[in-house]
């Protein structure tokens, strides 16, 4: 595994995984079962899915086609298929290697579509990777602006949680933008991902600069986190928690490196843009501490809607799920706000993230979009990337306190991470309750744990997985 990303991928840029080993070939039904799910792995993994989910699905797709001593096993960027050569067979083991995603719901939820027409009966195997692979090459058109767009929303939105004004949203709206443009040139020509993230971070320095004029040194430090608060490190964590959790511990480890690896990138080039900035205009300030008043609170609600909205945009969601997650980002904002009233910031945080990561569950089945990037997107205005901003680059400039700082942004972001999956743990364990109980009622011959073909719902791949799937040693 890579100790850096690669350079972000544009969607033009995305491909299907490639073989690296390949020992003896079986029937040609097998291989087709065999190249579903290196293309299906891919397009899950690449679009930012957790391993755990992702082996659970493709583990269900040698159950229906009737694989038999099959183990799938996936890591970050890496999938194995091995059969074990039960009989007569000749025990063989396939790698296919692909670079690691971040979120792209548009391309989930074609691989998720599929996975389910399969599931059905409705695709064979070719069909279905003739399907997946037509889609992910079939890229929608104006993919630009919406992305150009989503993060102009994104950034005016953290600026009104961080309460900024109208000037200093229009200057994050506008950095923002800029950033994700950098973003996708810099993935056209694939260089390591830390330089990408180094570049976005001294443009988006630079930039601030300009309102300078303007607002106070505080709000110029709005402005920089407003365009960057997506791309630091936090986003990740969901995914590796909840690997973690389930026992996939390199994938896990992979992930936080990942995203640390980034921030630091980001830090670097926020770091070299306002050392040249500070050379023109030594009263430039860029750590001052930020915190919302509370009487910014519609604000802040309103902003989280935005933020959530435009980064599901910029991911490639619809318009109906873009308006449930925004929806949701504001619901998590209001709450959080309401429960800091009467607790500690930590306890009130856990709670908001067990609530958010709940509804995503439930609101994963109608949405047809699995739980984990509804509860990414919904929570993305509560990261506290204000904290690990003034935290990484406090410490850089030896600003009192950064240390405390960003401890309080560890806690912060583990508490989110952890209160999201034990939200979706609670509520997903209750409807495998009521799905055994409506399976005896309608199948009282048979054992409910027997992995029948009828309890290989289409849908469950949409639904977090907090235990080793079968067929995994």
């Amino acid at each position: 595994m890579p100790s850096t990303r690669s350079a972000p991928m544009s969607d033009d840029e995305k491909s299907l995984p490639e073989e690296t080993e390949q020992t003896a070939s079986d029937t040609t039904e097998t291989d087709e079962v065999h190249r579903f799910i290196t293309v299906a792995g891919s397009a899950l993994i690449q679009s930012g899915a957790s391993s755990a989910s992702t082996t659970s699905a493709l583990q269900a797709v040698c159950d229906t086609a009737g694989l038999k001593g099959v183990t799938v096993s996936v890591t970050l960027g890496q999938l194995i298929l091995s059969e074990h050569g039960h009989g007569t067979g000749t025990p063989h083991t396939r790698v296919f290697e692909f670079p690691a995603g971040s979120l792209d719901i548009w391309w989930r939820s074609r691989a998720e579509e599929v996975l389910e027409r399969y599931f059905m009966g409705e695709l064979t195997p070719a069909e279905a990777t003739e399907e997946l692979t037509t889609q992910i090459e079939a890229k929608p058109t104006g993919h630009l602006w919406r992305t150009l767009l989503g993060y102009a929303l994104l950034g005016a939105g953290f600026s009104q949680v961080l309460g900024g004004d109208a000037i200093i949203t229009i200057g994050a709206a506008a950095i923002s933008c800029l950033v994700s443009y950098v973003f996708r040139l810099l993935a056209k020509t694939h260089a390591p991902g830390i330089f990408s993230y180094a570049l976005g971070g001294f443009v988006a320095a630079l930039a601030a600069t300009a309102f300078s004029p303007f607002v106070t040194g505080s709000e110029v430090t709005i402005c920089i986190v407003s365009a960057l608060a997506a791309k630091l490190a936090g986003m990740a964590s969901y995914g590796a928690v909840q690997d973690a959790i389930t026992g996939w511990y390199l994938s896990a480890t992979g992930r936080l490196i990942d995203g640390l690896t980034c921030t630091a990138g980001l830090v670097a080039g926020v770091s070299s843009g306002v050392a040249l900035a500070q050379l023109l205009d030594p009263n430039l300030k860029f750590v001052d501490a930020v915190s919302p008043a509370p009487e910014t609170w519609a604000l802040s609600v309103a902003g989280a809607a935005l933020v959530a909205a435009g980064f599901a945009m910029s991911s490639g969601s619809t318009f109906l799920r873009t308006a449930v997650m925004a929806t949701l980002g504001a619901g998590a904002q209001l709450i959080s706000s309401g429960l800091e009233i009467s607790m500690a910031a930590y306890p009130a945080t856990g709670l908001t993230a067990a609530a958010v990561g709940a509804a995503s569950v439930l609101a994963a089945r109608p949405l047809n979009l699995s739980s984990n990037a509804i509860m990414t997107v919904a929570l993305l205005p509560l990261f506290p990337g204000m904290l690990v901003y003034q935290g990484l680059l406090g410490s850089v400039f030896n600003v009192d306190g950064s240390g405390k700082t960003l401890l309080e942004a560890s806690v912060t972001a583990f508490c989110l991470a952890l209160g999201g999956i034990l939200g979706q743990f609670l509520v997903t364990d209750l409807l495998w309750k009521l799905r055994k109980k409506q399976f005896q009622r309608n199948h009282p011959d048979q054992d409910f744990e027997s992995e029948s073909i009828d309890e290989n719902h289409p849908r469950d791949i949409m639904l977090p997985v907090f235990r080793r799937p079968k067929g995994t040693y």
